[in-house]
């Protein structure tokens, strides 16, 4: 996981990342509990999940955000980065965003300016919740969920990972998941027009988009957010990613110009569910590894 210039591209197999943990000398594996977490955003109750090893001392913390029509868990994705970075000794706090998972909300409140209070809204409750050291906290996010991490990115973090995440400036890298500009154009319209739209995901999952969504997606500022993070920042892609593709990533990677370190690591075979949504357990194992580690070295 060691950089080798200011943007490393490391194509990965199973042996490697765990390879590169060994090496490290990581301390531990410590011992973690995972309890719920009743987080008071916006006027809601926002469910969420507070990782902690089990040791003495104030421990970094890494928040999470779930992709688009996702969960905290990811079905179970996020549960094992939980895991994995709770044994190398950094707990970690994750929720569910309007109208996912466990929330009691509708999704036509799914949208940017909602998550972004939800996600400061968590990381002050895990850091009153336990010894938590306050300077060391980083943010990872997953597709939807990294363009949220890197738009919180200013907001004091310390490092950023990020898997797939929807990194251009803008709607357009929605298009492909959306089903074309031409598509996208035409939900945006009948959302403007009639407060909100009826949109049925890839993956057969039927979503209530507000017109906030939209609003909120063709204001944001990835590239000139990334551009200003001063921190380590993770990149990790898939090399059958047709959702967000390599190109897009490493566009966004190249943004990162304060960043003293980017690393970009491609997982052979992961496609946009890496592993967490089927497909070979050895991309999952990968994928975890690579995040765990590098918020292990970083924080």
């Amino acid at each position: 996981m060691r950089a080798v210039s200011r943007l490393a591209i490391v194509v990965v197999a199973l042996a490697v990342i765990g390879g590169a943990a060994a090496a490290q000398g990581y301390v531990g594996p410590f011992r973690f509990a995972a309890k719920p977490l009743a987080v008071a955003s916006r006027g809601e109750t926002i469910p969420a999940v507070l990782t902690l090893p089990l040791r003495e001392g104030a421990f970094p913390l890494v928040v999470m955000a779930h992709g688009h029509g996702g969960s905290k868990d990811e079905n179970g994705g996020f549960a094992a980065i939980a895991e994995s970075l709770a044994a190398r000794g950094v707990a970690s706090v994750r929720m569910d965003f309007p109208g996912c998972g466990s929330s009691s909300e509708p999704f036509a409140r799914n949208n940017i300016t909602n998550m972004l209070a939800d996600l400061r809204a968590a990381r002050a409750a895990a850091i009153a919740a336990a010894s938590i050291d306050a300077r060391r906290v980083g943010i990872f996010g997953y597709s939807m969920g990294g363009r949220l991490a890197i738009l919180s990115g200013g907001e004091g973090y310390k490092s950023l990972g990020l898997l797939a995440p929807v990194g251009l400036a803008g709607p357009s890298p929605m298009y492909t998941f959306m089903g074309g500009s031409e598509k996208y154009a035409a939900l945006s319209s009948k959302a403007a027009a009639e407060g909100h739209v009826l949109f049925t995901t890839p993956y057969g999952q039927v979503q209530d988009l507000g017109r906030q969504w939209f609003d909120d997606n063709a204001k944001a500022d990835c590239l000139g957010a990334i551009a200003a993070f001063s921190g380590p920042v993770l990149f990790v892609t898939g090399t059958a990613d047709t959702i967000i593709p390599l190109e897009h990533v490493q566009q966004t990677a190249q943004a990162a110009l304060k960043s003293p370190c980017v690393e970009l690591v491609q997982v052979a075979g992961a496609d946009h569910g890496y592993g967490f949504y089927g497909g070979d357990p050895a991309i999952k194992v990968q994928v975890v590894e690579a995040v765990a580690s590098f918020f292990a070295l970083t924080l």
